[in-house]
């Protein structure tokens, strides 16, 4: 990601709801606002790089906190501390 681009959003939680083919990601986002459909890099510890697509974003958290919905096949992909990221 180029400084001042895009977005960065560092995971604080990941929480998985019965019914809902989704993992909400929580944490902190910097840069541009994001959306529904925008492509984003996982980055999480030492594994490769995984791209996924945003499904959904939820404001109903804590102020200052943004949960983001991306595939549940990415369970193993993401978990606090990783680093989700888009480009301009």
């Amino acid at each position: 990601m180029t400084e001042g681009t895009g977005s960065r959003l560092v995971v604080d939680r990941v929480d998985v709801l019965p019914g809902r083919p989704f993992l909400l990601v929580s944490g902190r986002l910097s840069g541009r606002p994001v959306g529904i459909g925008d492509a984003v890099t996982i980055r999480y510890g030492d594994r490769d790089p995984v791209a996924t697509v945003i499904r959904t974003v939820e404001l109903h958290t804590r102020p200052g906190v943004t949960t983001i919905a991306i595939d549940d096949s990415l369970r193993d992909e993401v978990g606090p501390g990783a680093e989700l990221s888009t480009t301009a």
